[in-house]
């Protein structure tokens, strides 16, 4: 079988999948699948999925295997291209799903049994990739030999998911590592930072997915700079924190990269510091950052407010139209004053240090406010999102000092308002400090 006999199946399938009028003598899959019979069709369907799915796991063994023999040969390069992955991308694949049969390619030789198993159609290149993943895990904390590996790969086949090939995978490797003699010319695997790993991947919804493995001394570091920022802060009427543990954490990581953004000290990249872009079509279209992508208004609002952050307004072709606007952003004198007022965080119950605070307009710029200590305040991230997103407002009183209205139902009496932290007394006296 070569190219020509694979465009004559998908040919035929295609022909197969052509809507055409139905009749019962000459039902094709296309009527099997758009208007399927009660009971008639049910083994039918069953066959057909059962097929399908066998045939997606040998196209996907196939696209493996051609991959990685297009690198053997140096195709990539020929095309101006670096990686097999790359290759695929050009052809339409997706970028994970490019670099997942790359891989699953480069170690079929090393793996023969899971390989067999997919000629078969048996095992889905996902589950093929987590296998991949896991032998590597075990290898790079502890030597395998041929016969070693064989065994491995039996053990992480007969798992159900790729999920429980990860789990089962680590823990292989942790018990063969504490069954090894200690050998006194090897780093131990807890403190061997060439392990590291980390993997940060964008979710369907847009959202940004993370995981970690660190050796034991920068994890320490991490738990160190997270400690102090994960603790409860409780709401303003005293009650206790409602954000659970992993919540607090996220947050925490949250404002340990944007302390690190906020330092002028930080490493460049392409010849400047690393900083959040938000893009901004005009003169109508979506916001978008430059890294996860569109946004909505509430959150380009939000992310507006932060200093360390330039705007970039494009053309319907997205090309730059205007760079930033400095006067829209809290210069470092009006900080300092913001500082001496609000003493850090404002909002009721807060009080967390200037340096882990945005600058937050009190009227939007993009409602014509100005950018001055009377339309500004300090705001943690935290409490910055409740304005931006969780219903709070905030608004500048008589006194020159913030005050706070918690989210209430707009049809219903409006809930006492709430002075900022710095002016928080025992009292709800109009005339207390």
């Amino acid at each position: 079988m070569d190219a020509t006999d694979l465009d004559t199946f998908i040919d035929a399938l295609i022909d197969d999948l052509t809507p055409v009028p139905a009749r019962d003598e000459d039902r094709t899959l296309f009527h099997l699948l758009d208007c399927p019979r009660r009971i008639v069709d049910e083994q039918a369907l069953l066959a057909v999925l059962a097929a399908a799915v066998v045939a997606r796991n040998l196209v996907d063994h196939v696209i493996a295997q051609a991959v990685a023999a297009a690198e053997r040969v140096g195709v990539p390069a020929r095309k101006h291209l670096r990686t097999g992955a790359d290759l695929l991308t050009s052809l339409g694949v997706a970028p994970g799903a490019a670099h997942r049969a790359a891989r699953v390619g480069r170690a079929a030789h090393m793996l023969p049994a899971l390989t067999r198993a997919q000629r078969l159609g048996g095992v889905g290149i996902e589950f093929a990739d987590a296998v991949g993943k896991g032998v590597t895990h075990i290898h790079n904390r502890v030597s395998l030999s041929d016969e070693d590996r064989a065994a491995v790969v039996t053990t992480l086949m007969i798992q159900t998911t790729p999920s429980g090939v990860d789990t089962k995978a680590r823990e292989i490797a942790i018990g063969k590592a504490q069954s090894q003699p200690p050998d006194d010319g090897v780093v131990p695997v807890a403190e061997n930072s060439d392990l590291n790993e980390m993997t940060v991947v964008q979710t369907e919804d847009g959202r940004v997915s993370a995981s970690l493995d660190l050796d034991i001394l920068t994890g320490e570091e991490l738990l160190a700079a997270l400690d102090p920022l994960c603790r409860p802060v409780p709401l303003p009427d005293g009650s206790p924190d409602p954000r659970p543990t992993g919540r607090r954490r996220a947050d925490a990581f949250g404002q340990l990269l944007r302390t690190h953004l906020s330092h002028s000290q930080r490493p460049m990249s392409g010849g400047v510091l690393p900083h959040v872009t938000l893009i901004r079509p005009t003169p109508v279209g979506v916001d978008c950052l430059g890294f996860t992508g569109p946004v909505s208004t509430r959150t380009a609002e939000l992310i507006t407010c932060d200093s360390t952050l330039t705007s970039v307004f494009v053309d319907g072709a997205g090309a730059p139209l205007d760079v930033g606007r400095a006067e829209r952003l809290f210069t470092p004198l009006i900080r300092k004053g913001l500082a001496v007022r609000d003493g850090g965080c404002a909002h009721p119950g807060c009080g967390r240090p200037v340096s882990w605070c945005d600058a937050h307009h009190i009227q939007p710029w993009s409602n014509g406010g100005h950018t001055s200590s009377d339309n500004g305040v300090l705001l943690c991230r935290l409490h910055h999102s409740a304005i931006h997103h969780g219903g709070w407002q905030v608004y500048l009183g008589p006194d020159r000092h913030p005050w706070f209205i918690p989210p209430h139902d707009p049809a219903g009496p409006q809930p006492a308002h709430l002075r900022s932290h710095a002016r928080r007394t025992m009292t709800d006296l109009p005339t207390a400090a």
